[in-house]
């Protein structure tokens, strides 16, 4: 049996998996966010006897092949870290560590939307953005970490230039609508009461906008047969088909050929981090 966790903003999600990728339990923690060796004792308390391995997902520039973390916003304790000998040396146990936008992709690609996609990409929507390409039915990775995290590019704002995963994530999105809305900050509830409001819909509509905006640039750039948007809020149908509306009106309006990359969500949503992890570690470990 092995031990997927995803690391996120908010929760830590953790799953004990048989190797075929069959999920025996989930559950999640409150993410521990105020240093190292509390971090670590958190995870260590999820570990059974039954345990054969650790496969971690965690945002941030991250050496999926040395388990080494360059750089994380989200925990910035673990800033240029040896993630997995440090870990690994505390449990007895092998670990692995990819990036979650990746650990997303890769579990999409071993049993969900993007199986032999050819070239693809995939948006993950949570506490920051997260990106990954594929191409010839692999991720395509680079020599500083960096290729897909779209979640860092650049853009304009009224006070100069913010990065689009601080401006557009999921959870920024759900907390801006509840106080639009005058409800509890839970995502469930937004999307209950979102069409109920005016001022409301024209937010949610602008947010669609930019997503939609940034997968017609990245088709020009890559060229797409399809885009797949992950993440909890990727659950909600209504997101995806006002992104999908969104898209076409821009295409109607803008375009200059006659190909469009297909937008759905992925099949399986926040636990497709957790499934691309334990990919990740048969891959390095074996098992």
């Amino acid at each position: 049996m092995y031990l997927a966790i995803d690391i996120g903003g908010t929760y830590t999600k953790y799953g004990y998996y048989q190797s075929n990728g069959i999920c025996l339990q989930k559950n999640m923690i409150p993410t521990v966010k105020t240093n190292k060796e509390t971090f670590y004792h958190a995870l260590k308390t999820l570990i059974t006897k039954e345990v054969e391995g650790i496969a971690v997902s965690m945002p941030g520039l991250i050496d999926s092949q040395r388990g080494y973390i360059h750089a994380i916003t989200l925990l910035p304790y673990f800033n240029e870290t040896d993630f997995c000998q440090e870990f690994s040396s505390l449990t007895h146990l092998p670990v692995t560590l990819q990036n979650d936008a990746k650990c997303a992709t890769l579990g999409e690609m071993w049993k969900g939307s993007l199986k032999n996609v050819d070239n693809g990409f995939m948006i993950v929507l949570g506490s920051g953005i997260g990106g990954t390409y594929i191409l010839h039915e692999k991720i395509v990775e680079s020599k500083h970490y960096k290729i897909g995290e779209l979640g860092s590019f650049l853009i304009p704002t009224s006070n100069g230039y913010s990065n689009f995963g601080k401006e557009y994530n999921a959870v920024k999105l759900i907390h801006d609508l509840s106080d639009i809305l005058k409800c509890p900050d839970d995502g469930q509830i937004v999307f209950q009461q979102l069409t109920s409001s005016h001022q409301a819909m024209q937010y949610f509509e602008h947010y669609c906008l930019q997503i939609a905006t940034m997968i017609y640039n990245l088709d020009y750039l890559l060229d797409l047969d399809i885009v797949t948007i992950g993440g909890g809020i990727s659950q909600q149908p209504f997101l995806i088909q006002t992104i999908q509306k969104q898209f076409h009106d821009l295409r109607k309006q803008y375009k200059e050929d006659d190909h469009e990359p297909v937008i759905k969500a992925c099949q399986f949503q926040n636990e497709a981090n957790l499934l691309g992890a334990l990919y990740h570690f048969h891959t390095k470990k074996g098992g």
